[in-house]
């Protein structure tokens, strides 16, 4: 899905394998609403393994050769920039900046807005103007979130599978904290810190992809599709999809 809104072009990359060999003429920015792994290589370095968490948000200046190869993907919100309107992110060769709580919100309205009926080609400029502008306080000094990034990241790392692993069933946040090995309170802190999302909407966000994904590949009755998901009717995942992208499941999938 693409939206040009004349000084950029707005892309929602889907959960799907890939493989990306180039550099770009114009800034690129990017937010990662979903984990994936794969091997990526950026301005000439060895290629080496990478797992970016949701809540990353990527920066590159045009010209810079990237290659990144992935089995399967993850929905990616990507806006590129022509050079003269972000004179910021031109001067920055490429930066990544974790668990950007702002970057994420203005990503899924992005994905809202690219993927309504009709796109609003205003508000969503004004959603890129936003993120760009973001950017740039990034890149002029604010220093990047790094706390959940050592030790706590192999604790994280262990919840995001426990809950990729229990999306079907119920999930109790006080089971995750112990999981991590920290008290709740903490645990909300630092894994909002880490990813940008509240564990909360976190396994919100990863049941809506999981559901999309499967009202997109297969013809399972609705009810089976929120059962298979984690929600406890799908009147609940019809509400929600409606909230997130404006589509009731029937509507999406019809898509």
């Amino acid at each position: 899905m693409e939206l040009d809104v004349g000084w950029a072009r707005i892309a929602l990359l889907p959960s799907a394998p890939y493989s990306a060999d180039g550099a770009s003429s114009a800034c690129v920015m990017g937010v990662a609403l979903e984990r994936q792994q794969g091997v990526h290589a950026v301005a000439g370095e060895a290629r080496r393994d990478f797992d970016a968490w949701p809540g990353e948000f990527a920066l590159a200046a045009p010209g810079v050769p990237v290659f990144s190869e992935s089995a399967h993907g993850g929905e990616y919100v990507l806006v590129a920039v022509e050079p003269a309107v972000a004179p910021h992110v031109a001067g920055a060769p490429r930066r990544l900046f974790r668990g950007q709580r702002d970057a994420v919100a203005l990503a899924r309205n992005l994905r809202r807005l690219l993927l309504a009926q009709q796109p609003d080609v205003q508000q969503a400029a004004q959603q890129a103007a936003q993120l760009l502008a973001h950017g740039a306080m990034l890149l002029n000094g604010a220093p990047e979130r790094a706390g959940a990034y050592g030790h706590d990241r192999i604790k994280h790392a262990r919840v995001l599978d426990a809950i990729e692993a229990g999306l079907a069933t119920p999930l109790q946040l006080d089971a995750l904290a112990a999981l991590a090995g920290m008290p709740l309170l903490r645990f909300l802190r630092s894994f909002t810190h880490a990813t940008g999302m509240t564990p909360h909407a976190w396994i919100t966000e990863r049941r809506l992809q999981r559901a999309r994904h499967m009202l997109r590949s297969t013809n399972l009755p609705l009810a089976d599709v929120a059962a298979a998901c984690g929600f406890t009717h799908q009147s609940h995942l019809g509400a929600l999809l409606k909230r997130e992208i404006t589509h009731s499941p029937a509507q999406y999938r019809s898509r």
